[in-house]
């Protein structure tokens, strides 16, 4: 049954219902809740590549969803022994890894069904998690204070990059996979070529790293988002900061572009969800509904959704209806 179910999930590219345009800067000011569901605390949300597929990292487990019209709960992929931390789907939506609290990672093949791959080697809590962008590595960190980077098809270590002086909870690929970026409880982001595991640069923010994501349309534009308050936009290629924001009282959790890099979500500990330009900086959307911080933001690959996930036990679909 899994196997029918993420053979959909992953590789089949869904129907969208046309009233729900792609959301822009022009029309973000009319993004409502379009439905919620929850399977315990909201850590991670990540969309398959290539559908319309929404993989959610609980508490409980790694909860897939089927997304037209609202959340329609798929699959839950079960296995871990504590709370799951971190989701990543690879580039073609066939294969998701999960972190948790029980210092392994696990891989699953939405091809073929199932879990085929238990990876171990942290001593830690395992957090945050990328593939590359031709879905060769996985990068994961967690707090141990160190990034792993693993070859995605034998599931071996390639490289173990050390530097961090305290927990590491956010990472992603930039600069075409050349970079990994990494960021954490010590207030730094660290970029590390992947074919040496060289650290070649660092920048700080003034308190704790929660996400980073480079832009889909210039891999070389990193955001950050810290318990500092602020989203900082990074020319990864020279270490130069772009833009600052001021964003959410008492810290952001939480960042992600739109398909088409117009646009950046935040969410935050003061319970929202905004939306920012990305070329000027202005607000324009701010969010209401979660009881708790907001943990995660995604961007569906069309940009047609925007999903958030809370400590509220929810994950909330968010469009716009014409």
């Amino acid at each position: 049954m899994l196997c029918i179910i993420a053979r959909q999930l992953g590789l089949k590219e869904s129907v969208v219902p046309v009233d729900h345009p792609v959301i822009s800067p022009e029309n973000a000011n009319s993004l409502r809740e379009i439905d919620q569901a929850g399977r315990g605390w909201i850590t991670t949300a990540r969309w398959s590549p290539v559908s319309q597929a929404l993989a959610v990292a609980a508490s409980t487990g790694v909860a897939l969803y089927e997304v037209h019209d609202g959340l329609k709960l798929r699959a839950v992929l079960e296995g871990h022994s504590g709370p799951v931390k971190g989701v990543a789907v690879n580039h073609d939506g066939t294969k998701i890894a999960s972190s948790s609290a029980d210092t392994t990672i696990r891989l699953w093949d939405l091809k073929q069904g199932g879990q085929y791959r238990v990876l171990v080697g942290h001593t830690d809590s395992v957090d945050g998690l990328a593939f590359s962008p031709n879905g060769d590595y996985l990068a994961s960190v967690s707090a141990d204070r160190t990034v792993r980077v693993w070859d995605a098809r034998t599931a071996g270590v390639v490289r173990v990059l050390e530097g961090h002086q305290d927990e590491v909870q956010a990472v992603t690929f930039c600069d075409d996979g050349r970079l990994i970026a990494s960021g954490g409880r010590d207030a730094t982001i660290r970029f590390w070529c992947l074919d040496t595991g060289a650290q070649e640069r660092l920048v700080r923010h003034d308190d704790w790293v929660r996400e980073l994501i480079a832009s889909p349309l210039d891999d070389r534009l990193l955001a950050s988002v810290s318990r500092d308050m602020t989203l900082r936009l990074w020319d990864v290629t020279q270490g130069v900061q772009r833009m600052m924001l001021r964003t959410h009282f008492n810290g952001v959790d939480s960042v992600s572009f739109s398909p088409d890099g117009r646009l950046l979500a935040t969410g935050g500990r003061d319970n929202t969800v905004k939306i920012w330009d990305s070329a000027t900086g202005q607000a324009l959307q701010s969010l209401e509904g979660h009881q708790k911080p907001v943990l995660t933001v995604a961007f569906s690959p069309d940009g047609r959704w925007l999903a958030s996930g809370s400590g509220d036990n929810s994950v909330r679909l968010w469009g716009i209806s014409t």
